[in-house]
């Protein structure tokens, strides 16, 4: 499964993390300087942070910046990822044997279905992270997140809200939306959909 960018760039801080590169409390470079480091977008390094702070890695507050939180978590981030590609390479395999015994093959088939639902739900609550931005003219505007009840209708998780090029990290249940607000929001492509729905 061909990874985004964005995904590899926050598999590789948290390895840093995990090797003592970072130690918890400390800060990481900004944004910019990891858009050079890696040679990316500064829009790519912001969904890198924002899946390493919906896991616990690091927090972003403003005018402090990017700052390591925990290391365990890195780990477990690290080899939660490990355990998706092997569990890849085990459907591609599981593929292969269906094409040559499909017939015979019902049971195969069953294990492969409940893998790649396996597999889709990890991978949708640690690493699919979306923009999605408020319309002008959206009922949503002047409402507050706990009014539209996003997670419960929509399954996705608003990590941070940009507003005017700066990025509001873990915002409030109270905080209060206005359009061309962008939310990132992590979820399933599905429930990502629903709250494009909601909010444009």
């Amino acid at each position: 499964m061909e990874q985004a960018r964005y995904q590899e760039i926050a598999m590789d801080i948290a390895h840093a993390i995990m090797m003592g590169e970072y130690h918890e409390g400390e800060k990481i470079h900004g944004r910019s300087t990891l858009a050079g480091r890696y040679n990316v977008s500064p829009e790519t390094v912001r969904r890198a942070i924002a899946i390493l702070q919906n896991v616990g890695v690091v927090i972003v507050n403003q005018g402090v910046g990017i700052t390591v939180t925990s290391k365990a978590m890195a780990e477990k981030f690290v080899k939660s990822f490990n355990q998706k590609g092997e569990i890849q390479i085990f459907l591609e395999d599981l593929k292969k044997l269906m094409d040559q015994r499909r017939e015979n093959d019902l049971k195969i088939e069953s294990h492969l279905n409940k893998l790649q639902g396996y597999v889709d739900r990890i991978m949708s609550r640690w690493l699919d992270v979306g923009e999605i931005e408020v319309g002008k003219n959206s009922p949503a505007v002047g409402k507050t997140l706990r009014e539209l009840r996003i997670r419960e209708r929509t399954g996705t998780t608003v990590i941070a809200v940009v507003r005017d090029g700066s990025e509001q990290f873990s915002p409030e249940a109270s905080f209060v939306l206005r359009g061309e607000d962008v939310l990132l929001a992590a979820g399933s492509a599905e429930g990502q959909m629903r709250l494009q729905q909601l909010i444009l």
